[in-house]
């Protein structure tokens, strides 16, 4: 569990990302690339991207492990632009450099010669892994980038209607399904254990369309606190749809819920949402579902959030 701590100063310096981070997208495009969940949302994109990595790209690849510790200098805070992000990590003082690479020693990945040559300072190095990210953002993002700032903004506005209506608490109560808001201390679901003391230099929200799963942050607690989470995919692209024997075997409605908790934890209301059903009927589908193995059902606070199991997956992928 990641827990962050706020003070009433930080209350009142909640901020929302102005619009989808680059840096933050390029990162984790990667792992959707690399890594096998969220096939329904992600995969006709996931298929059509590995063919288009470039050779530089696989370099980026060699700097950031599918899963676990990530260098943080790779996104860099308030990028606007992949411009801006790749001037802002091509900046990066040596020491951080060798911190962050250090870092990845340290979590048991193993480092390629030329991030070590990074780490000793090597100019040349540093240059090559700019026109990877340019490279890698070209073939792989770029192509996406309207639907990508589209999907961020409509979270945004959620975001922000709901801290309109009631202020920071509201907002960070309702951020997530896997963050939950106890004053103090927002908890969310991480892979290790980590504190983050804010001290009154507040919180950015940066919301993500290629994030999957569980939110992320920054290893170094000294940058500038964000917190990075999964949005709500509204729509399904095509692969999202049942295949016939998915929609024979379950009926086509359950089917698409089966799909979407494949796709995202979520609530109850947030299921009905994005399948365009009512919450009763959502519900009642979740039952069945729960009742055959094929999702589990966990309570936080009064809502149930809903997650595939292993079964739920092997089925789809049959079907």
């Amino acid at each position: 569990m990641l827990k962050v701590h706020f003070t009433e100063a930080d209350l009142a310096k909640v901020t929302i990302a102005e619009d989808a981070d680059p840096m933050w997208e390029l990162l984790m495009s990667s792992y959707r690339i690399r890594r096998p969940e969220g096939e329904p949302l992600f995969g006709r994109w996931r298929r059509g991207s590995r063919s288009a990595v470039p050779e530089s790209g696989r370099l980026l690849m060699s700097a950031v492990p599918p899963y676990g510790y990530c260098p943080d200098f790779l996104t860099p805070a308030g990028a606007r632009t992949i411009g801006e992000g790749v001037s802002a990590v091509l900046e990066t003082p040596s020491p951080t450099l060798a911190a962050d690479i250090a870092e990845l020693t340290a979590q048991g990945t193993r480092v390629q010669p030329w991030l070590r040559r990074l780490a000793d300072g090597e100019p040349r190095e540093l240059r090559r892994l700019g026109t990877a990210l340019h490279d890698y953002y070209r073939q792989c993002v770029a192509p996406d980038w309207a639907a990508v700032r589209n999907a961020v903004a409509r979270d945004r506005r959620r975001l922000r209607t709901n801290l309109d209506r009631g202020g920071p608490q509201l907002l960070l109560s309702t951020l997530h399904p896997d963050i939950t808001w106890t004053p103090p201390v927002l908890r969310v679901r991480f892979p290790i254990e980590q504190e983050l003391h804010l001290n009154g230099r507040g919180l950015r929200l940066i919301p993500a369309f290629f994030a999957h799963g569980m939110p992320t942050t920054y290893k170094d607690p000294g940058l500038p606190p964000a917190l990075v989470y999964s949005i709500s995919h509204a729509r399904f692209d095509r692969d999202a749809e049942p295949g016939p024997s998915l929609a024979a075997l379950l009926g086509h409605t359950r089917a698409r819920v089966l799909m979407t908790t494949a796709i995202t934890r979520c609530n109850t209301t947030e299921l009905a949402e994005l399948t365009g059903i009512s919450p009763a009927t959502a519900s009642q589908h979740a039952s069945v579902l729960r009742a055959s193995g094929l999702i589990t059902s966990a309570r936080s606070g009064k809502s149930q959030i809903h997650e595939i199991t292993p079964l739920g997956l092997a089925i789809i992928r049959a079907s």
